[in-house]
């Protein structure tokens, strides 16, 4: 049986964040594959108040689960599948590339550009500059100014 194709789709609260997940969803429904979502949110340090920490990890971590509730959906409209789901504390490009690591079955880095100024990027520029070499399988970026259909279109 050949391998399930996944789609990793790293989560945050950007527009472009759609574009990556539309298209992930598109071809993992065409490709009979899966998508998984990433949330990460940092680390809060309040080294001298451990109860703080606690509760604004609690609070991170509540609002990681209801976004990605809110992309599983989204998801949920172009492929018949549950997205896998997790949730990583930490620098952002450190858990992505430790994710990617650990979890082999990943087949395909989903990320999509902003149409903003260059600079606006930060995992485009991590990833395809000097954390490249640190990623083990394809990386997809798709360009800010495709409209739903052209995205699909590429799917």
């Amino acid at each position: 049986m050949d391998k399930e194709l996944v789609f990793l789709v790293v989560l945050d609260n950007s527009d472009e964040v759609l574009n990556a997940l539309r298209y992930a969803s598109q071809r993992s429904s065409i490709n009979n594959g899966r998508v998984a979502l990433l949330y990460t949110f940092e680390t809060l340090e309040f080294s001298h108040w451990k109860a703080v920490e606690d509760i604004a990890e609690v609070e991170s971590r509540k609002e990681a689960e209801s976004k990605i509730k809110e992309y599983e959906n989204f998801v949920m409209k172009f492929t018949q599948k549950n997205p896998k789901k997790y949730i990583m504390k930490g620098d952002r490009v450190e858990c992505i590339i430790n994710f990617l690591e650990a979890n082999k079955f990943i087949t395909n880095f989903v990320l999509a550009a902003s149409s903003k100024d260059s600079g606006s990027d930060p995992l485009i520029n991590a990833f395809t500059g000097k954390q490249r070499s640190k990623i083990s399988v394809p990386l997809t970026i798709i360009p800010p100014n495709l409209s739903e259909e052209e995205i699909d279109k590429l799917s």
